[in-house]
C-alpha cells in the first residue's frame, strides 16, 4: 500500500470500490479485439470543448485502428457529469421546480390570509392612523407579522426535513458515491433567505393594502372591513394562480405515475421473484481448469441446500454491470462488417437460463453433454437473431469473437431466447450471446455471479449459502448478497422516489388550493353578511344564496384549471426525459386531474356556501 484516500473519496463506476491498482495492459489486450472493457477519463485543457475533443479522438482512433485492427473503431466522448448523474439531474430539477411551485402556492395562501386579516383589522388600523401613526410604522407591523409566520414555517420545515433527507439519499446515483446529505450552514442560510424573501415579497402587498385606510371611512364602516370589488378581484386572481400550479403538479404526477407503472410492468426477460444473487470473485483460481471445476462445485453445493430449486452462474449478474461487450464476426461475412457488430457476452453455467426463467424462442438450452463437448456452442437473444437472420433460423450458424484470423473458437448457435435486459430496466435491449464457462478459456473472466432460485424466502438461506461455499474454500469471499427484487428496485429507485415526492407535493398543492378557495369564500361570507341579510329579507332563498357562492368558487377554480392545463402541456414536454421513452396518456391524465380538482373545489365551497345560506336575516340586519 502506498496511500490512503480520504473517507469521502469516490469515483466511477461504483461507490463500493475500496482499492485502486495501476492499470496494466498486457500484449494480448493491445491486439485482441475481443477485449472491449476499458473506461478512459481525461481532463480537458482550458478552452477545449467536448466537440473538439470528439474530433481529436476520432482522428486518433482512425490512425491507430486502421493500422492494427483492419478497420475504424468509433469513439464517443461524453461529459463525466452527464455520465454519472444521467436522468437524476433532471429528476432533481423537477423536484426543485415542484418545491418552488409548492412554496409559491403556500405564499399565495399566506397573502390571501394576510389580506383578509388586514381588512378585518380596518377599524384598528384606522384608530391608530387617526391617533397619528405613520403609514411606514403600520407597514412595518404587517411585515413583522409576515416574518414571524415565515420563521415559524421555516422551523417546522427544517424539523420535517431531517427525516426527509434519508428519503432523498435514494435519488443519489451509485456512481456519485455515498455522500451523506446533511443540513449544514448552507442549507440553513438558503432556508432563512427563502423565508425572509417570501415573507417580504408576499407580505408587502397585504401590508400596503392594510395600511392604506381612510380613518373616517373605516370608523364609519363599524369595523366590518372594507371589501371592495378590486380587493375581491385580487384575491380571486391569487386563487387562480395557485389552482393553475396545482393542476401542473397533479398532471406531472399523473404522467410520472403512468410511467413508473409502465416500468414496473416492463418485461425484463426473466422472473425476479425468489432469486438470490451473490458474487464469488475467482482471483484465487486463475488456471482455467481449476476455475471451471470450482464453479461447478459451487453450484452443486448450493443446489444441495434445502429450499433451493436451482442455481446457475453467470459472469455478470443482470442489472449490475453492462460491460463485457465485444465484436463478433459471422461465418461468411466480410471483414469490413466487424466494426459495426458488437454484442454483450455472458459466460454462463448449463442451468443458468432455466434458473432465471428465461424464455426459449427457438432451439434448446445448454445440456449436460454440452459441458464435456469440444464443440463451442452459444445461445443468442432475439435482437442478435433479428439483426442477421430476419425470416430465417439462426440455428446451426457459426460466428467467432474478435479477429478474423485463425485464433478463436467458432461458436455454433443452438438456441434463441427472448431478450433479457442485462443493462437494466431503463436501458435498451442489446444483442447478447450466452456461452458455457467450459468454452470460454480464451477470455475467461475472474468475475462470477451466482443466481439461486428458491422455494422459500431467499434471505432465509443466506447463512446456508455461506457455509456451502466455505465448505469448498474457507477463504473464498462472497460479495453483494442480495435478492434480484432488490436489484430491480434499486434500478427503479430514481423514478420511484421522484414519483413519490412529486405525488406528495401534488397532494399538498391540491390541499392548499382547496384551503385557499375555502378561505376566500369564508372571508367573502363574513364580509357580505349584511348584504346576504338584505337579499334574504327581500325574498332571496337559501338555495339561491348558496348557489351564488358556489358559482363564485367554482368559477375561480375553472379559470385556474384552464390556465393550468395549458401550463401542464408545456411542463409535460420539459419532463419528457423522465418518461424513459414511454408516452403516457396525457388526455386521460388531464381529464382525471380536472375531475379531482373540481370535486375537491366543490367540497371546499360547500361549507362557506351553506354558512351563507343559514344566515338569519334578522340578526344580519340588526348588526347593520
Amino acid at each position: 500500500m502506498i496511500g490512503v484516500m480520504p473517507r469521502n473519496f469516490y469515483f466511477m463506476p461504483s461507490r463500493e470500490i475500496d482499492m485502486w491498482m495501476p492499470a496494466s495492459f498486457p500484449p494480448w489486450m493491445r491486439t485482441n479485439l475481443t477485449w472491449h472493457d476499458a473506461q478512459i477519463v481525461a481532463r480537458l485543457k482550458p478552452g477545449v470543448t467536448i466537440d473538439h475533443a470528439q474530433q481529436s479522438m476520432a482522428a486518433l482512433s482512425l490512425q491507430v485502428t486502421a493500422k492494427n485492427f483492419r478497420g475504424p473503431r468509433s469513439v464517443i466522448v461524453a461529459p463525466l457529469r452527464a455520465e454519472i448523474a444521467g436522468k437524476t439531474r433532471t429528476a432533481l430539477i423537477l423536484l426543485l421546480s415542484a418545491s418552488g411551485a409548492l412554496l409559491l402556492i403556500a405564499c399565495v395562501n399566506l397573502t390571501n390570509l394576510l389580506l383578509s386579516r388586514g381588512t378585518a383589522r380596518g377599524r384598528e388600523v384606522a384608530v391608530r392612523a387617526a391617533l397619528g401613526a405613520a403609514r411606514g410604522r403600520l407597514v412595518s407591523q404587517f411585515l413583522i407579522e409576515s416574518l414571524v409566520l415565515a420563521a415559524l414555517g421555516t422551523l417546522a420545515g427544517l424539523a420535517i426535513g431531517l427525516p426527509a433527507l434519508r428519503f432523498l439519499e435514494r435519488l443519489v446515483p451509485e456512481a456519485m458515491g455515498a455522500a451523506r446529505l446533511t443540513l449544514d450552514w448552507r442549507v440553513l442560510a438558503f432556508s432563512a433567505a427563502a423565508a425572509i424573501g417570501s415573507a417580504l415579497a408576499f407580505g408587502l402587498a397585504p401590508a400596503l393594502r392594510g395600511s392604506h385606510v381612510a380613518p373616517q371611512e373605516a370608523l364609519r364602516d363599524g369595523g366590518r372591513g372594507i371589501a371592495g370589488a378590486r380587493r375581491h378581484w385580487f384575491q380571486h386572481s391569487l386563487i387562480v394562480v395557485e389552482t393553475a400550479l396545482a393542476v401542473v403538479l397533479l398532471t406531472c404526477c399523473g404522467l410520472l405515475l403512468q410511467t413508473f407503472q409502465h416500468l414496473r410492468n416492463t418485461d425484463v426477460g426473466f422472473r425476479s421473484q425468489r432469486l438470490l444473487t451473490f458474487e464469488t470473485p475467482l482471483f484465487r483460481y486463475k488456471e482455467f481448469p481449476r476455475r471451471v471445476a470450482f464453479i461447478n462445485a459451487e453450484l452443486e453445493a448450493v443446489r444441495a441446500i434445502p429450499g433451493v430449486v436451482n442455481a446457475g452462474a453467470i459472469s455478470r449478474i443482470p442489472f449490475t454491470n453492462a460491460a463485457d461487450a465485444t465484436f463478433y464476426w459471422l461465418e461468411g461475412q466480410p471483414r469490413s462488417s466487424i466494426p459495426q457488430q458488437v454484442a454483450l457476452i455472458r459466460n454462463v453455467s448449463r442451468g443458468y437460463l432455466a434458473t432465471v426463467g428465461a424464455t426459449l424462442h427457438e432451439g434448446r438450452f445448454f445440456s449436460a453433454t454440452d459441458q464435456a463437448s469440444k464443440l463451442p456452442l452459444a445461445i443468442v437473444n432475439e435482437p442478435f437473431a433479428a439483426r442477421h437472420f430476419q425470416g430465417q433460423s439462426p440455428l446451426g450458424r457459426r460466428f467467432k469473437f474478435g479477429d478474423t484470423g485463425e485464433k478463436g473458437y467458432w461458436y455454433t448457435i443452438v438456441g434463441v431466447v427472448k431478450p433479457i435486459r442485462e443493462a437494466g430496466v431503463l436501458e435498451d435491449m442489446k444483442p447478447a450471446v450466452y456461452r458455457l464457462h467450459e468454452h470460454c478459456d480464451q477470455i475467461g473472466s475472474l468475475q462470477l455471479g451466482i443466481v439461486v432460485q428458491t422455494a422459500v424466502e431467499p434471505a432465509s438461506i443466506i447463512p446456508a449459502v455461506r457455509q456451502a461455499i466455505w465448505s469448498l474454500d474457507k477463504n473464498q469471499p462472497l460479495a453483494r448478497i442480495q435478492t434480484m427484487d432488490e436489484i430491480v428496485d434499486r434500478q427503479l429507485s430514481t423514478p420511484s422516489q421522484s414519483t413519490a415526492l412529486l405525488s406528495a407535493f401534488a397532494l399538498l398543492a391540491l390541499l392548499l388550493a382547496a384551503l385557499g378557495i375555502y378561505g376566500v369564500l369564508s372571508y367573502a361570507v363574513a364580509q357580505r353578511t349584511n348584504e346576504i341579510g338584505v337579499r334574504m329579507a327581500l325574498g332571496a332563498t337559501s338555495k339561491a344564496i348558496m348557489l351564488s357562492f358556489a358559482r363564485r368558487g367554482l368559477g375561480v377554480t375553472l379559470t385556474g384549471l384552464a390556465i393550468g392545463v395549458v401550463l401542464a402541456a408545456i411542463a409535460s414536454r420539459l419532463i419528457s426525459t423522465l418518461l424513459y421513452g414511454f408516452r403516457p396518456d396525457y388526455i386521460t391524465t388531464v381529464v382525471a386531474v380536472s375531475v379531482i380538482l373540481v370535486a375537491v373545489a366543490a367540497l371546499a365551497c360547500v361549507v362557506p356556501a351553506r354558512r351563507a345560506a343559514r344566515i338569519d336575516p334578522m340578526i344580519a340586519l340588526r348588526q347593520e
